[in-house]
């Protein structure tokens, strides 16, 4: 999950790859208020899943985040695993 998280940083939101490690914070990486609402987004179009802009205000790092997404994509495949 965290290679994806990058290639979503860097390749839709423009940010510096050099800039990306687990334990990079939001300044770090570069992602200020507007950018986090528009990774909060893509990650739900991406990963069918419901995230919001403040959830990702209040992950401290990178490693945060994609354990908050990897936590979300369990419990969707979790409530739709059923079929």
């Amino acid at each position: 999950m965290y290679e994806e998280l990058k290639g979503i940083l860097v390749n839709d939101l423009q940010m510096r790859a050099e800039d990306i490690a687990p334990t990079a914070g939001r300044e770090q990486v570069g992602l200020d208020s507007l950018a986090v609402l528009e990774l909060a987004t893509l990650l739900s179009g991406r990963f069918g899943i419901e995230i919001h802009d403040y959830e990702l205000l209040e992950a401290d790092t990178v490693a945060d985040v994609v354990l908050l997404v990897e936590e979300r994509r369990a419990r969707a495949g979790a409530a739709g695993g059923t079929c």
